[in-house]
């Protein structure tokens, strides 16, 4: 069974872990000698060198072929987007031609040649994020290694400085990597991430793409460039310009400027749309049976920075909540440990922290029975969505805790309408 976008972050982010516990480890084990006249520093230090180049060597053979494996897994989960997205999009358009809308297929040449050069498409998509990740890879290794050696020599500096015992000057000298994390990956904007945090971004994006390519192919087998960006609750800021309008696609669907009178999908993505992490999607538009709807009341725009804010939020609180964590887990002075756990245990209770849902909920139909309209308004009076991106399924009620869980990274949140989901919810 081929792995999940959250199993490969998921993947990375234990060989973070691993090379951070080992660093730790190795701290741990080879102790300097503590005499009257203080810490022996010089002798810790040469041994501790060694031990670093032993870790280098250890960590090329170890993670190489993991590294290498994972690459594959990544490549066959974007192969497999590209073939849910040409499936699904067939479902959408042999349903408009039942109710009406008319559409044929292109002739065969035409199809068999664009599915080739798409073939080359996806490969170079493939590629190019391999290469990406592998990259990032060595770079995760060499900034464990620069890490390391820079500890080695801080430690001795903190104990000058009156770090006191070699427990808690081995945790100053390495507080840096254990806060930060491995933050190898530079983003053009400055920014930096970690290895799991970037293969998180890169697996998403490539797999949204691929997604959008197998729609694209098969509504160029029938004819179809006209798409919409899908409108709801919650959209990106960057896209929230182009939900609800109706586009050409000349990206995947190989649409034509001429096609209609519609913004080109290429300015769109030009302008923002579709950026890396973008939770936002586009569906077929069907002239005569689909309506676009761009318009945007008052109260849901108030909604929709409500609900940014709140996600923007949970990420504060969930790397706080790591940070800590890895911080009392990797500690060596029990002091500090203590001091660490109790703020992470803080954090942690923040980001079971439940929240309310926006007032676009309660915008009900005309024909919406009374009773069901009131048991929305009593139902949404608490607070009773919980924030969890381990959980099974983009959206699920759980009785246990009689609360509403959303995992905003599941593959399928993007593509579900959050005002829908929920009302089917509660």
């Amino acid at each position: 069974m081929p792995l999940t976008e959250y199993d490969i972050g998921a993947a990375f982010k234990a060989i973070e872990d691993e090379l951070i516990a080992s660093m730790i480890r190795n701290m741990d084990r080879h102790r300097a000698e503590e005499t009257k006249e203080g810490i022996e520093w010089s002798m810790w230090q040469a041994e501790q060198l060694k031990a670093l180049e032993k870790y280098k060597r250890d960590n090329q053979k170890r993670f190489k072929g993991r590294f290498q494996d994972l690459n594959k897994e990544m490549g066959e989960l974007i192969r497999i987007s590209r073939q849910r997205g040409n499936m699904q999009q067939e479902v959408k358009i042999l349903d408009a031609i039942r109710k009406g809308f008319p559409a044929k297929k292109i002739s065969q040449g035409v199809t068999a040649e664009f599915f080739r050069l798409n073939d080359r498409k996806l490969e170079a998509l493939i590629k190019a994020t391999t290469n990406d990740m592998q990259q990032a890879e060595t770079a995760v290794l060499r900034m464990a290694n620069d890490q390391y050696r820079k500890a080695i020599f801080n430690a001795q500096v903190y104990a000058n400085s009156g770090a006191g015992t070699y427990e808690k000057a081995v945790d100053m000298a390495t507080k840096d990597i254990l806060t930060r994390g491995l933050n190898c990956v530079e983003y053009a904007n400055g920014a930096r991430h970690t290895l799991a945090d970037y293969a998180d971004m890169a697996i998403r994006t490539a797999s949204k793409r691929a997604y959008l390519q197998g729609e694209g192919e098969k509504r160029q087998e029938w004819g179809i460039t006209t798409v919409i960006i899908a409108k709801r609750g919650n959209p990106c800021p960057k896209c929230l310009p182009f939900v609800g309008k109706v586009l050409i696609d000349d990206v995947w669907s190989g649409g034509k400027k001429s096609d209609g009178p519609y913004p080109l999908m290429s300015k769109a993505i030009a302008s923002g749309l579709y950026h890396p992490r973008c939770k936002d999607s586009h569906t077929t538009y069907f002239p005569g049976i689909s309506t676009a709807d761009d318009t945007w009341t008052e109260k849901e725009l108030e909604a929709v920075g409500q609900t940014n804010k709140q996600e923007a939020g949970q990420q504060y609180v969930k790397r706080q909540a790591e940070k800590y964590g890895r911080l009392a887990e990797y500690s060596l002075s029990p002091e500090n440990q203590k001091q660490y756990k109790q703020k992470s245990e803080k954090w942690e209770r923040e980001a079971g922290k439940r929240y309310t849902v926006s007032d676009e909920i309660k915008v009900h139909r005309d024909d919406t029975p009374e009773k069901m309209i009131d048991l929305v308004d009593k139902y949404t009076e608490d607070e009773f969505v919980v924030l969890n991106e381990t959980a099974e399924h983009a959206y699920a009620y759980d009785p246990d805790t009689d609360t509403i869980v959303i995992n905003m990274k599941h593959p399928q949140y993007p593509y579900q309408d959050y005002k829908e989901i929920m009302l089917h919810e509660l």
